[in-house]
């Protein structure tokens, strides 16, 4: 049985990682807070560009779910959602940057990744490409996607880089709470005849997207074999599915029964995405004229 990752790896650090992202057991900063290029000299060749490529994609996608936060928080059902995604929004956005400011230190400028970009050159998760149809699919696909971008995560928690290290302890924290709260709904949903079908009606559209982020099978895992992901993305990719498998049984869905990922022409191997983003959700998530907010 593959090993379960997210619960596994959250074992790992339940007291002695919960510090700040910005402190100096992490190599983020400097005594005043100002980020430093601690490590970045010295990530290898061969895997400098494909380390990027997945914080990348980690943090667009990251972008991504802070906007579906944003945008949907209006349609929570009480008080405590509105608080409980706005949080989340807020959390997903720190993320992102975090992410953004580590690739700054590297190849990339963190100006041109936050305001700089078309919609092509951005590389979230397919899966939230299309907005939620109703709650019960908002529901499902939050859910999913911070499963999903855990897990991928998760692989980095015993990266060499402590930088990377951090971020991803910090990604696990908050995730935590967020996979709480979507795991709190999804046994409400279980609740109701109607919610329930809308469940697994979406479901079996969005498990796909999820899945086919994690790439079609690969005999070797580059940054596992270089010591930079433990464990290597198939194990990762085995452990999500164990996961979600363990969350949808009482709602009576048995993954195996749902279509699986197709790679058509169109899929991008580096950005883990088909296509360019759809241009209402990059109007949605670009980066607005500073100015407009004065």
């Amino acid at each position: 049985m593959a090993r379960d990752v997210r619960r596994a790896d959250r074992h790992d650090y339940p007291s002695s990682a919960r510090k700040s992202l910005h402190q100096n057991q992490d190599g983020l900063t400097d005594n005043r807070g100002r980020w430093t290029r601690v490590t970045s000299d010295k990530i290898d060749a061969e895997v400098r560009e494909p380390v990027q490529d997945e914080l990348l994609c980690l943090a667009d996608t990251k972008l991504v779910l802070g906007n579906w936060f944003a945008e949907c928080v209006m349609n929570g059902k009480s008080l405590p959602d509105f608080a409980a995604m706005l949080g989340m929004c807020t959390a997903s956005y720190g993320q992102t940057r975090a992410i953004y400011r580590y690739l700054d230190l590297l190849d990339h400028s963190y100006g041109h990744l936050e305001k700089g970009r078309a919609a092509g050159e951005i590389r979230s998760m397919d899966l939230l490409d299309e907005p939620p149809r109703d709650w019960p699919d908002f529901i499902i696909s939050i859910w999913l996607a911070e499963q999903a971008s855990w897990s991928m995560a998760s692989g980095f928690l015993r990266s060499p880089d402590r930088t990377i290290a951090g971020i991803a302890r910090k990604i696990g924290e908050e995730a935590y709470f967020h996979l709480k709260y979507a795991s709190g709904w999804l046994r409400i949903l279980n609740g109701a005849d109607d919610d329930r079908g809308r469940a697994r009606e979406a479901l079996s559209l969005r498990w796909p997207l999820a899945l086919r982020w994690f790439g079609p099978a690969e005999p070797v895992d580059r940054l596992a074999a270089a010591g930079w992901r433990d464990p290597g993305i198939g194990d990762i990719r085995a452990g999500l599915a164990d996961e979600v498998q363990r969350s949808v049984t009482p709602l009576g869905i048995d993954l195996a029964t749902l279509p699986g990922p197709d790679f058509p022409p169109e899929w991008r191997p580096r950005a883990r995405r088909t296509g360019s983003l759809p241009a209402r959700l990059f109007e949605v998530i670009r980066f607005k004229d500073a100015e407009l907010a004065r």
